[in-house]
């Protein structure tokens, strides 16, 4: 089932949080191979969902054009997070509460 507003960001493009929210039970990280900490990743998608301006988003591009397609059907976006200290994690993230940066 289709949604009836896609929108459509490309890869790269800068994202903040359009309202503050709670993280959502849909957004997940990917595994990176414990090269950051658990608690790390937590503290860094709950910041960024909370619109904190420390934290830069950015879109990333998606090879796969089936889990491009699969992620646009569920309305989802992946989010690259990086904070000032270098830490970095790839999230998906719903695109109904993002906007442009």
């Amino acid at each position: 089932m289709m949604r009836k507003t896609m929108k459509y960001l490309t890869a790269g493009t800068r994202v903040k949080v359009a309202q503050p929210i709670s993280v959502p039970a849909s957004s997940v990280w990917e595994n990176d191979h414990q090269r950051t900490s658990t608690p790390v990743k937590r503290r860094l998608q709950q910041l960024f969902f909370k619109g904190d301006r420390r934290i830069s988003a950015e879109t990333v591009y998606i090879s796969s054009e089936d889990e491009r397609l699969r992620l646009r059907g569920k309305g989802m976006v992946k989010v690259q997070l990086r904070d000032a200290a270098g830490c970095m994690i790839v999230i998906t993230a719903p695109d109904d509460c993002l906007k442009v940066a």
